[in-house]
C-alpha cells in the first residue's frame, strides 16, 4: 500500500489524539465524505496503520493508533503508543477534546498542539495542558474539564499555570511570552465553581465555559 501525506499525518493525529470516531475525522478535514472517509479507514486498518475499536458507550466505531502507526510517525510517537490506556473515563475525555479542538477551529483557532508536546514541569507543578490553540492571535491552552477533578486537585493545576504568568517563564518553555487559559467544562454550575477557583489561584488569564455555549457535542456521561 501506498501510503499518502495525508495518511501520514491522519494516523499521527489518530495517534496523539489517543482516539477519534468517523465523524471527527471528517470535522478535522481528512475527507469531505462518510464513504471516502470509510473507505481509507478500513484501507489503513488492513495494514495496521489505524485499529477499529468498539465500545458500549459510543454509537461510532473509534480509531486509535494500530502497531504500524511507529513506524510511519517516527520513535516519538512509536514510545507514547506503549503506555497507552483505554478506560471510559480516559476514551470519553480524548473524544471530547477533540470536539473542543473542531468547535475552536470552527471559530478561527489554529496551530493546534497536542497534550504530549505540552507537558512542562515548572518548579514543583505539572503543566499539562490538554491542548494549545492560538485565538485571534493569542496563545490559548486549553483544559477540558469533565467535573472529575476535585477542587484541592484542581487548584495545584492551576497552580502550575500561574508560575507561567510573567517574567519569561512562558517564553523559555513554550516559545511565546504571553498565554491564556480557557476551561471548558459540562455544565454552567461547574463553570461557576472552576470561575471562582481561577480568581483565587493564578495570575494567568483564565476564561471558563462549557462545552454547549462552545459549540463542542458533549460525548456522554460514562462509567
Amino acid at each position: 500500500m501506498r501510503f499518502t501525506e495525508r495518511d501520514i499525518k491522519l494516523v499521527r493525529d489518530i495517534a496523539l489524539s489517543h482516539v477519534v470516531s468517523r465523524d471527527q475525522v471528517i470535522e478535522l478535514g481528512y475527507f469531505d465524505s462518510v464513504t471516502r472517509c470509510n473507505t481509507r479507514l478500513r484501507e489503513l486498518g488492513a495494514v495496521h496503520a489505524v485499529r477499529q475499536i468498539s465500545t458500549p458507550f459510543h454509537a461510532q466505531s473509534l480509531y486509535i493508533a494500530g502497531s504500524l502507526a511507529g513506524e510511519l510517525c517516527g520513535e516519538r510517537v512509536e514510545r507514547l503508543l506503549a503506555d497507552r490506556i483505554g478506560s471510559p473515563r480516559f476514551v470519553r475525555h480524548a473524544l471530547q477534546t477533540t470536539n473542543t479542538r473542531v468547535a475552536l477551529q470552527k471559530r478561527g483557532g489554529s496551530g493546534w498542539r497536542f497534550e504530549q508536546q505540552l507537558w512542562r514541569t515548572v518548579g514543583k507543578h505539572e503543566v499539562r495542558p490538554d491542548g494549545l490553540i492560538v485565538l485571534k492571535g493569542i496563545p490559548t491552552f486549553i483544559e477540558v474539564d469533565l467535573g472529575h477533578v476535585s477542587g484541592p486537585k484542581f487548584t495545584e493545576k492551576l497552580k502550575g499555570y500561574s508560575l507561567l504568568a510573567g517574567g519569561t517563564t512562558c517564553v523559555d518553555l513554550y516559545g511565546f511570552a504571553k498565554g491564556r487559559l480557557l476551561i471548558v467544562t459540562t455544565s454552567p454550575r461547574r463553570a461557576r465553581h472552576l470561575r471562582a477557583l481561577t480568581s483565587d489561584h493564578t495570575k494567568l488569564e483564565c476564561l471558563v465555559t462549557t462545552f454547549e455555549e462552545l459549540g463542542a457535542p458533549s460525548v456522554g456521561c460514562w462509567s
